[in-house]
C-alpha cells in the first residue's frame, strides 16, 4: 500500500516536492562538511598552519573507514528497507543485529590495524619531517575513536534508509555542535592543541552514537533491535549487505585514493604549507559540494519513482529544476570564492605563504566551480532510472579517473601551479563527458515520452 510520501513523488508539485525532498538531505550533508571544517578552523588559530597540515594528512584513512561504514550502511539499508516493505519484520531485525554485530568486530579489527601502522600509513599519505611527529599526536586519537565513528557511520546510513532524514540530519547537527563547542576549550583553555582538537571531534561522535543507539534501543525504530539476532551473524545477509554497498565502498576508496595523490603531490611541491592550503582549500570546497549532493538524494526518489511509473515528463522537469538550482548555486559560491578568497582563507590562518598558495588553489577552484552541480545531478539521474554502470563511471568521473592523472601530469610540468589548474581542468572536462552522456540520454527519454 503506498503511504502519502510516496503518492506525492507522481502527484505533487515537480518544484515544491523537490525543496521539500532536498532541503533535509541538503542540511545534513551540510553539517557533515562543517564538522569536518571546524578542526580546521581552531586548529589554525591556535596550533598554526603546520597543525593544519597535521589534521588533514590523515583524511583518506578517515575516508577508508567511511567506505567500509557505508558498505554496512548503505548495503545494510537496503536489505533492512526491502524485509520492511515485505512485512518480513523478522528478517529485518535479524539484518540489523548482523549488522551491528559484524561492523562493530570489523571497526574493532580496524582500530587494531590502525593503531600498529600509523607511522608508516602517515608516511605513506604524505607527511614529512615537518609534521609527522604532530600528525601522530592527532591520528593516534582519531584512530582510537574508529569504532565509535564507523558505527556512528552505519546507523546514520540505517535510520537514512527507514526514511528518517530528519533523525540523520540532528545527529549530525549535534555532532557538529559539539565539537564546536569543545574544540576551542580543548586547544585555547586546557591548551590541549591536536590532541585537544583530536579528543573534541571523538566525544561529539559519541554524543551522536549515544542519540542514534537511544533511537533503536528505546523501541523508537521501525526495525526490533533483538538479543538474540545481535549474538548471531547471518551470514547469507551478511552476503546481501556487502554485495549492496559494495558500490558505496569504491566511490569512497577512489575518493581516498584521489586524496592520497593530492596530499602526495601538494607535499612534494609545497611542503607541508602545499598540504595545509590543499587541504584548507578542499574542506571549503565540501561546504558547497555536499549540499550539492544532499540535492542529488533529493532528486533520486523523484526519479526513480517516476522513471518506473513511466512519467517521463516528472523526471525531465525534475531534472531540470535540479540542474539549474545546483549550477545557480555553485555559480554563486563561485563568485563569493573569486571575491573573498584571502578573506575566506584568513578565517583560518594569518601564514603568509599559506595565503599565498591557497588563493591561488581557491581562484583555480572557483573557476571549475559552476560546471559541478549539474555533473552531480547527471550521476543521481542515472543512479535514478537504474542505470548502475553508467551511475558509477559518473560517480567515479571527476574524483579518481580525471582529477588524479591531471594533478600528476600537470604537477610535473607547471609545479603546484600546475596542481592547483588540475581541479579546473577535472571539472570541466567531467562537464563535458557527462553532460555528452546526459544529452543522449534526455533524447531517449523524450523519444519515450512521445511514444508514450
Amino acid at each position: 500500500m503506498k503511504t502519502n510520501n510516496t503518492k506525492a513523488l507522481g502527484t505533487a508539485p515537480v518544484g515544491p516536492l523537490l525543496l521539500k525532498l532536498s532541503i533535509p538531505a541538503m542540511a545534513g550533508m551540510f553539517m557533515l562538511s562543517l564538522y569536518n571544517v571546524v578542526d580546521a578552523f581552531f586548529v589554525g588559530r591556535g596550533v598554526g598552519a603546520l597543525g593544519i597540515a597535521s589534521v588533514f594528512i590523515s583524511f583518506p584513512a578517515t575516508l577508508v573507514i567511511m567506505a567500509v561504514s557505508q558498505t554496512f550502511g548503505v548495503g545494510g539499508a537496503s536489505v533492512i528497507a526491502r524485509a520492511l516493505g515485505a512485512v518480513r519484520n523478522d528478517d529485518a531485525s535479524a539484518a540489523l543485529g548482523t549488522i551491528m554485530t559484524s561492523g562493530l568486530l570489523c571497526a574493532l579489527v580496524m582500530t587494531a590495524f590502525l593503531m600498529i601502522f600509523t607511522r608508516p600509513l602517515l608516511l605513506m599519505l604524505g607527511a614529512n619531517h615537518e609534521i609527522i611527529e604532530s600528525s601522530l599526536t592527532y591520528a593516534d586519537i582519531i584512530f582510537i575513536g574508529t569504532p565509535v565513528f564507523f558505527m556512528m557511520m552505519v546507523f546514520n546510513n540505517l535510520v537514512r534508509g527507514e526514511g528518517n532524514t530528519r533523525l540523520s540530519m540532528l545527529s549530525m547537527a549535534i555532532s557538529s555542535g559539539v565539537n564546536i563547542a569543545l574544540d576551542p576549550l580543548f586547544i585555547f583553555v586546557f591548551k590541549w592543541g591536536l590532541a585537544g582538537a583530536a579528543w573534541a571531534t571523538v566525544i561529539a561522535q559519541i554524543c551522536a552514537l549515544i542519540w542514534l543507539l537511544y533511537y533503536y534501543f528505546s523501541g523508537k525504530s521501525a526495525v526490533a533491535v533483538r538479543l538474540h539476532c545481535l549474538r548471531r551473524i547471518s551470514l547469507p545477509l551478511l552476503t546481501q549487505v556487502i554485495s549492496v554497498g559494495a558500490s558505496a565502498f569504491v566511490r569512497q576508496v577512489g575518493i581516498a585514493i584521489s586524496w592520497t595523490v593530492l596530499n602526495r603531490i601538494f607535499a612534494d611541491t609545497g611542503g607541508a604549507i602545499g598540504v595545509a592550503a590543499s587541504g584548507l582549500v578542499q574542506r571549503m570546497l565540501s561546504l558547497i559540494i555536499m549540499p550539492i549532493l544532499g540535492m542529488g538524494h533529493g532528486l533520486l526518489p523523484l526519479v526513480g519513482y517516476n522513471y518506473g511509473a513511466k512519467n517521463y515528463r516528472r523526471v525531465l522537469r525534475g531534472m531540470g529544476l535540479a540542474n539549474v538550482a545546483s549550477t545557480a548555486i555553485c555559480f554563486v559560491c563561485a563568485i563569493f570564492l573569486l571575491i573573498f578568497p584571502r578573506e575566506l582563507l584568513a578565517l583560518f590562518s594569518h601564514d603568509e605563504a599559506l595565503l599565498a598558495s591557497g588563493v591561488r588553489g581557491i581562484v583555480c577552484v572557483a573557476a571549475g566551480l559552476s560546471f559541478a552541480g549539474s555533473q552531480t545531478m547527471i550521476s543521481t539521474y542515472y543512479q535514478g532510472i537504474g542505470s548502475a554502470r553508467l551511475a558509477f563511471f559518473l560517480s567515479m568521473l571527476r574524483p579518481l579517473l580525471l582529477h588524479p592523472p591531471l594533478a600528476l601530469v600537470l604537477a610535473e610540468l607547471f609545479g603546484m601551479n600546475g596542481a592547483w589548474a588540475s581541479f579546473t581542468a577535472a571539472d570541466v572536462l567531467a562537464f563535458a563527458i557527462s553532460g555528452a552522456i546526459y544529452i543522449r540520454g534526455r533524447r531517449e527519454l523524450i523519444q519515450s515520452e512521445l511514444k508514450a
